[in-house]
């Protein structure tokens, strides 16, 4: 969930990753997101490196699974999928599950449904108008910032990190660029999932600066760099912001270098000798004056993130009970008869 509406990146890992996608569709409750979950451990346990994806409502809940190469099979909810994806794509399997709900249920929760579907449309709204007012206030808390940027300072600091990572690299092949989320709003404020991400990568630079003062350009162009130099990379995507990018990794060079400023603060750890901070705070001075116009931003911005998880809560309890009237009409053993076949 983010100020500009919903995020997902499935159309890219779709159309760039995956070889075989299954679309589980017909079941709306808690026991798709379950099965994803025994299906990310089942392959997991057959060796295979698993990506799994949270429902940014429910903590612990599972809207898809990627089980990557050789595999690179992507297992995906239906209310999940991309409009903009042709679902008579032949590596596009569907799971139908409709005739595993018993539709007189549904019939006989009409009014109770009908209910919880406007307000969860009124709180998902307003949860949305929230975040919206958020971005917007960051935005003037970006232009505090920005007027006492030295941009060649940072300009230096950011070739000198080029020159140390590429020096006179030729490439020897065409670089591949994946993208994923680094967090989302939740009920229960921000998450993230930058530890997870980052465990194995040798090489961590933590970047610490304003908001506005070129952080997520910077990573842009890190990447774009990169990429020309014949390296993989993936973009991580602010869950917040969906224009702004939070984190790249160039797998090959075991490196990652991400914004660990508010609201995912991180530092590094003493027992990883790969992990450093990359301060470009060092290249903005704000006067007296815009310290104070920057503090009165902070209370607003902190007011409508408040504002957003409050809305969120709302929204997600009424999702909730209409998940379980979903799963009270799910005959579960044509459920587990019909998904039986993906664990191959």
């Amino acid at each position: 969930m983010t100020g500009q509406g919903v995020k997902q990146l499935y159309t890219d890992l779709i159309n760039n990753e995956a070889k075989t996608v299954y679309l589980i569709k017909g079941a709306s409750g808690f026991k798709v997101p379950k099965l994803l979950k025994e299906l990310g451990d089942y392959y997991h346990k057959q060796g295979a490196d698993v990506e799994y994806f949270l429902d940014p409502l429910f903590e612990n809940t599972y809207e898809a699974i990627y089980v990557k190469e050789p595999h690179s099979t992507l297992f995906l909810q239906g209310t999940n999928f991309p409009n903009d994806i042709n679902s008579s794509d032949p590596r596009i399997k569907v799971i139908a599950l409709n005739e595993c709900v018993d539709v007189q249920k549904f019939l006989d929760n009409g009014e109770q449904l009908l209910q919880l579907n406007q307000t969860k449309e009124n709180y998902h709204n307003k949860c949305f108008e929230a975040l919206a007012n958020a971005i917007s206030i960051h935005d003037d808390w970006e232009v505090e910032t920005r007027r006492h940027m030295d941009w060649n300072g940072l300009n230096e600091q950011t070739d000198q990190l080029f020159n140390d990572l590429f020096g006179s690299t030729i490439p020897l092949k065409k670089g591949n660029r994946t993208h994923r989320l680094l967090g989302t709003l939740t009920p229960q404020g921000a998450r993230d999932t930058l530890q997870s991400i980052t465990q194995n990568l040798e090489r961590r630079l933590f970047i610490k600066g304003y908001p506005g003062t070129g952080k997520s350009s910077m990573m842009k162009k890190l990447a774009n760099e990169a990429e020309a130099k014949g390296y993989d990379v993936q973009l991580v995507w602010c869950g917040l912001d969906s224009n702004s990018i939070d984190m790249v990794i160039i797998p090959e060079l075991n490196f990652c270098i991400f914004d660990s400023t508010e609201p995912h603060v991180y530092f590094p750890d003493e027992n990883r000798p790969g992990d450093e901070i990359f301060d470009i705070a060092k290249h903005c001075h704000p006067t007296e004056v815009e310290e104070k116009n920057i503090n009165a931003i902070v209370i607003k911005y902190k007011a409508a993130i408040s504002d957003a998880i409050r809305y969120a809560k709302m929204y997600a309890e009424a999702e909730g009970k209409i998940r379980e009237i979903h799963d009270s009409a799910l005959d579960v053993a044509e459920f587990e008869k019909r998904t039986a076949g993906l664990f191959i």
